[in-house]
């Protein structure tokens, strides 16, 4: 959730934190929980209330606001109805990676990008009295739909930093592969394989999602949208309870994290059905086991 707080210097401080389980969707999970069952989006939806909250990314709207006409009136109205249950993660695996190293706060919230949002819309709005912040806010000043809103005529600026995270990717892919060809035991002495850390969970899952691709790159070629990817499975594997990833995506993080771990659990397209289950259940559980303690307490 996002909540604004007064500030001793500044005009407002943003905060987000994590109500309970944290779901990054990625856009065929968005667009498939948008048009596809209708019982399952309002069963999706209603976990909302029950302690679950969205993690979205730039990238998100930057496919998202492409669909026309009843496409994206069907989308725009699911990001709606989430509401005001998400927060803004940062896009690129390298900013958290740098947090995680001073760690302050959520290092993937993406801080600067609401505060322009919100610096826009208090400018545009003028019934809301900057002195009485944050009383004076309407209670969906931070809905989804307005932020996607906001962010869709800057489509081509994100598309282009999609595009430069490719590029820097596959220039890092190939330099290691090149070296790891010319001798086998470059890749253990340079990039060994990270042991997991609650404090630093991006910087593990980069690490060896990074050796599994370089291992990778003698059978391949690093696609454009290989660098936006890669930062997905990175963000959402290492920040989220549930995470969506492709088929493939989904695939490596398994083969590099093995289970039980701390991190995201992975569902791919066919399983969105089983995912919206699953948080269900785990809603549940966590509801007897407040119950259970409530009662040994009294």
């Amino acid at each position: 959730m996002i909540t604004v707080s007064p500030h001793p210097t500044e005009l407002f401080g943003m905060r987000a934190s994590v109500n309970g389980l944290a779901v990054f969707l990625d856009n065929f999970a968005i667009i498939g929980l948008a048009k596809g069952d209708r019982d399952r989006r309002r069963r999706f939806i209603a976990t909302l209330n029950r302690g679950v909250d969205v993690l979205f990314s730039v990238s998100n709207a930057a496919e998202l606001s492409g669909p026309q006409g009843y496409s994206f009136i069907t989308i725009r109205e699911f990001l709606d109805e989430i509401g005001t249950h998400w927060f803004p993660v940062e896009f690129d695996p390298y900013e958290c990676i740098k947090r995680e190293q001073q760690p302050q706060g959520l290092p993937f919230f993406c801080e600067r990008l609401l505060k322009t949002f919100t610096a826009e819309r208090l400018r545009r709005s003028p019934e809301i009295k900057i002195a009485d912040l944050p009383a004076s806010l309407p209670s969906d000043f931070f809905r989804l739909g307005l932020f996607m809103d906001w962010l869709a005529p800057q489509r081509d600026d994100i598309v282009d930093g999609k595009h430069q995270m490719g590029l820097r990717l596959r220039c890092e892919i190939m330099a290691h592969w090149a070296e790891h060809r010319k001798n086998p035991g470059w890749l253990d002495a340079k990039l060994p394989e990270l042991p997991f850390t609650v404090d630093r969970p991006a910087t593990y899952v980069y690490g060896n999602l990074l050796r599994l691709l370089v291992r990778e790159a003698k059978g391949r070629t690093i696609m454009p949208n290989d660098g936006i990817d890669f930062g997905q499975a990175v963000i959402g594997t290492a920040y989220a309870s549930v995470a969506t990833l492709d088929k493939h995506w989904k695939q490596r993080v398994e083969t590099i994290l093995p289970m039980p771990n701390k991190l995201a659990r992975i569902y791919y397209q066919p399983e969105l059905d089983k995912m919206v289950r699953d948080i269900e259940r785990s809603l549940d559980n966590a509801s007897l086991e407040r119950g259970r303690a409530l009662c040994s307490f009294t």
